[in-house]
């Protein structure tokens, strides 16, 4: 059970959905994990009424899928979805870097810069930290681009990818995460340079570096699929 925070106040169904799409978004939760309602309401202290409308919301924009009646999972994310996304994402951000080099205040890049900090303190001993200091630290680009247009289409698709992100640190813990090498260090280093191309150039190659390793991972583990049948079958011949 992921660490929901009770909602308190009036405009449950809006609350409890921003809560669970956080979650989402975070990568507290791993693709296949199953949400059960009422689980979810008493973790929030609220009735399941406004935990369900939150569920078929978050259903709608294929952050979560119903299988059969009841039953609400985490879905997987074919490879294929996750490279046209991962397109998508490459321009948007690239957008949002070259702006946010020309807008971002000292006040920003600071928090940037210990955002940082945090995310490779905690990248080799806690990969659910660092999916969540790694969302902060994109998330806190596209606000400082200046582009809320912008950043409500990204976040929408990080609600679709957000679960495998914490796969992805596992797998890279202790790769090339020292904070003289990590991408994230040349965002920062145009950021003060206050150079919109190389905080372009950046972005993209951070995001490409993670994109191939979670696009393999996905390709991989479909290869593993599409196997298990015809495994099955010949062991049944025998």
């Amino acid at each position: 059970m992921s660490n929901l925070k009770p909602i308190k106040k009036e405009n449950l169904s809006v609350r409890v959905y921003n809560e669970i799409r956080s979650a989402l978004i975070d990568g507290q939760y791993e693709p296949g994990d199953r949400l059960i309602i009422g689980e979810l309401a008493q973790a929030l202290g609220v009735s399941i009424t406004p935990v369900r409308e939150a569920i078929f919301r978050l259903i709608s924009e294929q952050g979560l899928e119903m299988q059969a009646a009841t039953s609400v999972y985490v879905p997987y994310v074919s490879s294929e979805k996750l490279w046209e996304i991962q397109q998508i994402r490459f321009h948007l951000e690239g957008l949002a870097a070259s702006e946010a080099a020309k807008k971002i205040t000292r006040k920003q890049l600071d928090a940037l810069i210990a955002l940082q900090r945090d995310f490779i303190a905690h990248t080799a001993s806690d990969p659910k930290r660092a999916s969540y200091l790694n969302r902060k630290f994109h998330f806190a680009i596209l606000e400082a681009s200046g582009m809320p247009t912008l950043q409500a289409t990204v976040e929408a698709f990080w609600v679709v990818t957000g679960p495998i992100l914490k796969i992805f640190h596992i797998k890279t813990a202790g790769l090339d995460y020292s904070s003289d090498h990590h991408r994230h260090e040349a965002v920062l280093a145009a950021f003060e340079a206050r150079d919109s191309a190389a905080a372009t150039r950046a972005i993209q190659d951070d995001l490409m570096w993670g994109g191939k390793i979670m696009f393999d991972w996905l390709v991989e583990k479909e290869k593993e699929q599409e196997q298990k049948p015809a495994v099955q079958a010949k062991r049944l011949r025998k």
